[in-house]
């Protein structure tokens, strides 16, 4: 694991600074941002909190916003420690000696030494010494007079790159020791090794009992190592092709899972047909040569890694002792694993700050930029109005960063929550189309869509919010990287599934990119464009679409363009055909003559409850079972019918809420829709409109 010195990083020097920007719409505030290091591998964890205040109506949403932001920041950064926290956990209970190294080299290049860096318990185990004085030295600082093939094995594996197993003794130990070093990060190495002087000791006894032809067979069979001999056939060219197998033991037998009696005087060929070939060109060179050889290696007939080591007792013969070595390997894979995990973490927080210094300080510097142009008189009154819609824009893009961070946290949290209601898609598709193209100021982009379904059949249930979530964040993509053409989006109904697509005529993406775009803050690259945004808006709506039980895919061209589709599973809507008793609907609104009017166009197809606050509303909902669906004024006294709603849901995620307001801005908007209101309609309302709304959430409604 690659360690960085911990520094105060900056995402702008004005976040050292409390701001107040002399303008009624608003200001902000930077507070914290610390790094610290607290762990026994020197990992490191992260904290920040931005504050967003935005100075209108509602100072509690904001205040809210800055903690969703800090929590969900900080949650995305114990992603990273727990990464870390499980690789810590692996390393210190392995029963082998694992450490972590630098390489240390000459002027020329050429490796003379390493320092340790850190190390697990066993490492003490293995070598005698305390970790924590060998932490920060260097191995000749430890032995002066250490075996010169241990620094030159090491100082390859770290400047290569390449796996290597490392056998030999260290005569400050008076051991033997089997070591395992990969590289991940260049000039760095891991060793992962353990004491083998009990096996060399076996191997050497066994060597001077064959020299002398004197094989104790009580000493074979009582071991706890397989062992096996034999004699190597060679082909015309005297290349090893096979082996017989002349003398196993009990504990081979037990390894292999084969009765003795299958073995002896067989090849190794006629018991393991599929054997891996290294196997018999690795023992045959040994029988050849007569150079003793040791490995690990993985055995597919057996499903086990074994490993091995082979001397020749007289030309054209081998002997070897054979350890099942399969759960320390596993232990090493799934170490290495979560050495892995963590430099992916590693990449992500760097990923997560580059990103997020970057989506903050551009509206910011908008924001404090446009404030200070209307702190001067010189500005007639066309040019402070841009000044405020840049400052508006600006204070939703990064309100937006904010919903992205909670959105993404929630959803690999698994704290995320789908709320089904009845809807209608063809109005949810209806609805996201007149959004676009009022978004689309480019008159060479055609937006279209397509709804399968007809409207009367069109009723299922799903959560809409999150649905035109998905599909408003893929349309947000396209839009952003289509320039003229087309874009065109909708769905199929496919069995079970509906099938939504978003189809563009843009630049298309490569072949490379098309697996980053689905992780988080992973964007195409593009050398004739700067990026924008924070990598989030796919791999939400994708988090969302699991979160539906479907998956999304993609199907892409590059320069011709791109199309995203997702599935979700189809719920249709089944009302009762024998449905006779009239629905019932709470009306919560505090004007009798707006109460009177909905009273006269409804009463005679449905039974009418009145509130005339937020309170009365909550109450009702409450006691009545029986409500169908609730009508909520937002403007009411005592507990408007934001609030009213919210309390609502804390108890009921079924029951329809369409709001009703006479005035309404995005940004209330977006809260009206985040209480848990299915539905958003102005004043005044638009009769048939209505009631077309009404009898999409309520389908044994009819009207005459």
């Amino acid at each position: 694991m690659r360690l960085v010195p911990a520094t105060v990083l900056k995402l702008t020097s004005l976040f050292a600074l409390k701001f107040f920007i002399p303008i009624p719409l608003c200001f902000l505030k930077i507070e914290r941002f610390v790094v610290s290091l607290n762990s026994p591998f020197n990992l490191r964890s992260l904290r920040f909190n931005i504050q967003i205040v935005q100075m209108d109506s509602d100072i509690d949403k904001q205040s809210k916003s800055q903690v969703i932001f800090q929590e969900n920041a900080t949650s995305l950064m114990e992603q990273l420690a727990k990464a870390k926290m499980d690789y810590n956990s692996l390393a210190e209970n392995i029963s082998q000696g694992l450490a972590r190294c630098q390489i240390i080299c000459d002027a020329n290049g050429v490796p003379k030494d390493y320092r340790i860096l850190s190390a697990n318990t066993a490492y003490e185990k293995h070598t005698g010494i305390n970790r924590h004085i060998a932490i920060g030295k260097t191995i000749l600082e430890i032995y002066p007079d250490i075996e010169k093939s241990w620094i030159d094995t090491y100082g390859r594996v770290a400047l290569t790159q390449k796996t290597e197993i490392i056998t030999g003794y260290n005569h400050n130990t008076k051991r033997y020791y089997r070591s395992v070093a990969y590289s991940d990060t260049p000039g760095e190495f891991m060793m992962l090794f353990e004491d083998t002087t009990h096996q060399n000791e076996l191997e050497k006894a066994y060597e001077l009992v064959s020299k002398s032809m004197k094989v104790s067979n009580d000493l074979l069979s009582n071991m706890p190592e397989g062992y096996k001999r034999g004699e190597v056939i060679c082909d015309g060219n005297n290349t090893p092709i096979d082996f017989r197998i002349l003398e196993v033991n009990e504990a081979y037998q037990k390894q292999t899972g084969i009765n003795l009696d299958n073995f002896i005087g067989k090849t190794m060929l006629e018991v393991f047909p599929n054997v891996e070939k290294t196997w018999i060109e690795t023992i045959g060179k040994v029988a050849l040569s007569g150079e003793a050889t040791h490995f690990v290696d993985y055995n597919h007939n057996t499903n086990k890694y074994f490993e091995i080591s082979v001397f020749s007792p007289k030309h054209g013969e081998f002997a070897l002792f054979i350890k099942d070595v399969t759960s320390r390997e596993n232990a090493r894979i799934k170490l290495e694993e979560a050495y892995r995990k963590v430099e992916e973490s590693e990449q992500l927080k760097s990923a997560f700050l580059a990103n997020m210094s970057h989506e903050i300080r551009t509206p910011l510097n908008a924001v404090l930029g446009f404030a200070e142009l209307l702190e001067e008189k010189e500005l007639d009154k066309q040019e402070e109005q841009k000044c405020l819609e840049n400052i508006k824009s600006s204070g939703h893009r990064l309100l937006t960063i904010v919903s992205d961070i909670l959105d993404i946290s929630k959803l690999e949290a698994n704290q995320q929550k789908l709320n089904f209601t009845t809807n209608n898609l063809n109005q949810i598709i209806k609805r996201l189309h007149e959004q676009f193209k009022v978004i689309n100021s480019n008159p060479a982009l055609e937006i279209s869509c397509f709804k399968a379904l007809e409207d009367n059949n069109a009723t299922i249930k799903t959560d809409a919010t999150r649905l035109e979530q998905i599909l408003s964040n893929l349309l947000e993509n396209a839009l952003k990287h289509t320039k003229e053409g087309f874009i065109r989006f909708g769905y199929l109904l496919k069995g079970d599934f509906l099938e939504f697509f978003v189809q563009d005529s843009g630049a298309g993406i490569k072949k490379e990119d098309r697996e980053t775009i689905f992780k988080r803050f992973g964007q195409a690259t593009n050398k004739t464009e700067i990026n924008q945004g924070t990598g989030l808006g796919i791999p939400i709506a994708e988090g969302f679409t699991q979160l539906f039980g479907g998956k999304m895919w993609l199907d892409s061209e590059l320069g011709k363009g791109s199309t995203f589709y997702f599935a979700i599973p189809y719920l249709p809507n089944s009302p009762d055909l024998n449905q006779t008793k009239k629905p019932t609907i709470l009306v919560a609104e505090d004007e009798e003559a707006n109460f009177l009017l909905l009273q006269l166009w409804l009463k005679k197809y449905c039974h009418l409850i009145h509130a005339n606050d937020g309170h009365e509303t909550v109450a009702l909902v409450k006691e009545n079972k029986d409500i169908d669906l609730v009508l909520m004024d937002i403007k009411m006294p005592y507990l408007n019918g934001i609030e009213a709603t919210k309390e609502i849901r804390k108890s009921n995620e079924q029951i329809p809420i369409i709001a009703q307001t006479a005035f309404i801005m995005d940004d209330e908007r977006e809260e009206i829709r985040s209480a848990g209101c299915n539905e958003i309609i102005s004043k005044p309302i638009q009769r048939e409109d209505f009631k077309k709304l009404l009898t999409s959430y309520i389908p044994h409604l009819t009207f005459a």
